[in-house]
């Protein structure tokens, strides 16, 4: 017998507990099951809790999205390629020029134009932009019989802002923003683990209840039982009245009424750890709880640890905080957009010309100087409606973000004030129901002595042994409203696995 059921035999009579382990070794049939602890059922529900297992989804989509968000600076590979033909009139000074050629006075100028080209391209953090192209145009024309030139280039482009979007703060804004939607989805599935535990940890102090509420109705059978038998005993010896054999009678039936009604919430509870601690259901599966993890005393609350613990460790209040944060991003980049766009653009690079494509790239060397160009693009909105809109309602989402805060403090002060009442509560409940239990027990013993001695009657007797079992019942069912107080304050505090001793690391 578990510590939890010795010390309900503690508080009734020797005869009446003895009875009670009889009847329970002979009736109960969850003896025989697998018994399972508390951290057992916590670790099958961080495993198997269908929940939490898609809840863990969001992290790691999460980190794509961040990933997804860094790689708008990853380089591009880019190739081109196209062919055109053109045909023209010449000018005057073409024409004066080929008047002595192959074409003599043509009119008109043929050419066409295979043109190829490669190269790099990307973004960078700071919020400069850069292109490294290289490539070649083949030149036919029938101004040399259609023989190929070709002329190849070689540039690196640079745009660099100067006020929008310059610097790390808007080239990273996006990569910021995820990062901090990252954190708060880390917080996020923190508080859905322990909101699980929470619900198993509940359920299984439920079951707790529910066995050993059974052993109580088993124990209250067997006495309404005995008191039957006793009951014809004595009417069968002249002793007693038929009266009371019926009175003992309808107690028993009773007594049995509410064993069905233990039974039936044993199996719910049950049930209820199924679901939480399984990602398949099978009713089949038959365990009961070790119930060493019941305690029947309440801890000592220092109220000022207590909030010290919640601002620190509670994930649905750290989540919050992570997504004021982000709006923070969005507002420093929503100012960044308002300035006016100052682009320097620059241009360096080599070209050559040549009867072959080698001989083009050749051509480079030949060049006395590179060509390059430099200069300032600027584009001022006039009205600039959109930038002041998103800048505006950047703001109000810090606004919204901060009245989340403080919603979520407001409840969460709320719970915890309510946690610690009833703590404080059900403490004092434990003090009061042990009495009820003892003064319930010595009114069963000494009606019991009276109908032996012929000084009450059955009815009486039923009713007390009644009582013992209601007594019984409520005690047991303030220990478990103690556990579910402390339980749900952990909860609360987010230090819920600390106390039980469970590692939830992401």
């Amino acid at each position: 017998m578990s510590r939890f059921a010795s010390l309900k035999c503690a508080v009734i009579s020797s005869v009446t507990c003895a009875l009670a382990l009889s009847a329970q070794a002979q009736t109960s049939p969850v003896v025989e099951n697998r018994v399972i602890s508390l951290h057992d059922l916590l670790v099958s529900a961080l495993n198997d809790n269908l929940e939490i297992r898609a809840k863990r989804l969001d992290p790691e989509m999460q980190e794509l999205r961040v990933a997804a968000a860094w790689g708008m600076f990853e380089p591009n590979l880019v190739a081109s390629a196209n062919y055109s033909s053109i045909e023209r009139p010449r000018t005057f000074a073409e024409r004066a020029s080929l008047i002595f050629s192959f074409s003599g006075n043509d009119p008109v100028t043929r050419e066409d134009i295979g043109r190829f080209q490669t190269g790099v391209t990307g973004r960078l953090p700071f919020g400069a932009v850069y292109e490294v192209l290289t490539g070649y145009d083949e030149l036919r024309s029938n101004t040399n019989q259609f023989n190929s030139e070709f002329i190849a280039n070689t540039v690196i482009n640079v745009t660099q802002p100067l006020l929008k979007d310059f610097g790390f703060k808007a080239g990273l804004a996006e990569v910021r923003l995820q990062r901090q939607a990252a954190a708060a989805t880390r917080h996020e599935l923190r508080a859905v683990v322990l909101r699980v535990m929470r619900d198993v940890a509940n359920a299984y102090h439920e079951m707790a209840f529910a066995q050993e509420n059974v052993a109580v109705k088993e124990q209250a059978v067997a006495v309404a039982a005995d008191l039957v038998r006793e009951n014809q005993r004595r009417v069968d010896e002249g002793r007693m009245a038929p009266i009371d054999v019926t009175q003992a009678q309808s107690r028993l039936s009773e007594a049995k009424e509410e064993l069905l009604i233990a039974r039936n919430f044993l199996a719910q509870r049950r049930n209820a750890l199924r679901e939480l601690t399984r990602d398949k259901f099978d009713d089949n599966e038959n365990f009961i709880v070790d119930t060493a993890f019941v305690s029947t005393t309440a801890p000592v609350i220092d109220r000022n640890q207590a909030l010290a613990a919640l601002y620190s460790k509670n994930p649905s209040y750290l989540a919050s905080v992570e997504l004021a944060k982000a709006e923070d991003v969005r507002i420093e980049y929503a100012k960044n957009q308002r300035m006016p766009r100052v682009d320097l653009k620059a241009s360096y690079g080599y070209n050559g010309l040549g009867s072959t494509l080698t001989r083009s790239y050749r051509n480079y060397w030949e060049r006395t100087q590179p060509s390059w160009s430099a200069g300032v693009v600027v584009s001022v909105p006039v009205w600039d409606k959109t930038g002041r809109a998103r800048l505006s309602e950047a703001k109000k989402r810090k606004e919204q973000a901060l009245l989340t805060i403080q919603r979520t403090e407001v409840a969460l002060l709320a719970a915890l004030d309510t946690a610690i009442r009833d703590i404080e509560n059900a403490s004092e409940r434990v003090s009061l129901v042990k009495d009820t239990v003892r003064l319930a027990e010595s009114a069963l013993n000494a009606e019991l002595k009276r109908l032996g001695s012929g000084m009450t009657t059955s009815f009486n007797v039923a009713q007390a042994q009644r009582d013992v079992s209601a007594a019984r019942s409520r005690e047991l069912a303030t220990f478990v409203d103690l556990n579910k107080a402390v339980t749900n304050l952990n909860f609360v505090l987010g230090t819920l696995h600390e106390e039980l001793r469970v590692n939830i690391a992401d």
